[in-house]
């Protein structure tokens, strides 16, 4: 590994915190040849991981007890879909912790993710919800200028936005957080649904709803790369490859609002073929804003 490109500070922590993890121990001489570096560079990094590693009578270094056990391969990945990553990378390996390591010491890799809500106003609405969710407590509070009362399923990050999924008289909606006022957790409880909470796992938006509408569109060749590389619309999927490197794609929504954003922005590469109504929708916006 001496000559690796990876002998960067992020590389080499990750590195050792995998070892200390698997229970390894080991030398800052064993370290130091492994990595290609001084054991003075070596020590410097121990310094780093102090608390976490543990000196050992003979020199050699070992996991602190109180991390033993703690952190598992899988915890990796389950923290990995939690920040909504797990799919950033081109593996679920360890070397996930590697690649957020690097992003922190502006190694190799930068990730520009989402610019997210400012939750610091709701910080004590937010820990209240998170409860009645573990709990399984109703929740009454104003939104849009109504009292509500709703069973709290999950809390979601969608682009960013938090969101509360809850069933209100038996209908999963959608809540975003900044816009819940006047919040109280009530003492009544509720089984929660394995039904929604499959539509929550389900859907990849917050637009929840049981009926969805199939809607196909043509991807002029422009574009066709950028539909290629990732998921732009709800449930995308490819339907047909044109011949002129076109593409017709297929997009299942809940409401309007969930797609006619997305296709403002392609305009004038993507249009509607289905299904009429929508088409029609996109052409009458269309003609308002040119009068």
């Amino acid at each position: 590994m001496k000559s690796s490109g990876h002998d960067t500070l992020a590389y080499r922590l990750a590195e050792i915190l995998i070892k200390l993890n698997q229970e390894e121990s080991f030398s800052l001489e064993e370290l130091a040849v492994e990595f290609g570096v001084s054991e003075r560079t070596i020590y410097r990094d121990m310094n780093r991981l102090a608390g976490i590693a543990e000196p050992l009578g003979d020199g050699r270094y070992q996991l602190a007890p109180t991390y033993r056990g703690r952190l598992k391969p899988k915890d990796l990945a389950t923290f990995a879909k939690l920040t909504g990553v797990d799919q950033l990378f081109p593996n679920s390996t360890p070397r996930f912790l590697v690649a957020l390591l690097e992003t922190l010491s502006q190694g190799s890799i930068l990730v520009r993710g989402h610019h997210y809500e400012l939750l610091k106003p709701h910080d004590l609405q937010f820990q209240q919800l998170e409860d009645a969710v573990r709990q399984h407590k109703c929740c009454t509070f104003t939104y849009a200028d109504k009292r509500r009362t709703v069973a709290p399923y999950r809390l979601v990050n969608n682009k960013g936005i938090w969101y509360l999924a809850a069933s209100e008289n038996g209908q999963l909606k959608s809540y975003a957080l900044s816009r819940i006022v006047n919040l109280n957790v009530n003492d009544e409880t509720f089984a929660p649904r394995q039904d929604i909470h499959r539509q929550i796992d389900d859907d990849d938006d917050v637009w929840f709803t049981q009926e969805k509408t199939e809607v196909l569109l043509s991807v002029a060749p422009q574009a066709a790369y950028y539909f290629q590389r990732r998921k732009l619309l709800p449930q995308q999927t490819t339907v047909k490859s044109l011949e002129n490197g076109g593409l017709i794609v297929s997009s299942h929504i809940g409401h309007a609002n969930q797609i006619l954003p997305s296709i403002r922005y392609w305009i004038p590469h993507v249009k509607i073929l289905e299904p009429v109504w929508l088409k029609e929708a996109m052409d009458g916006e269309l003609r308002e804003y040119l009068k």
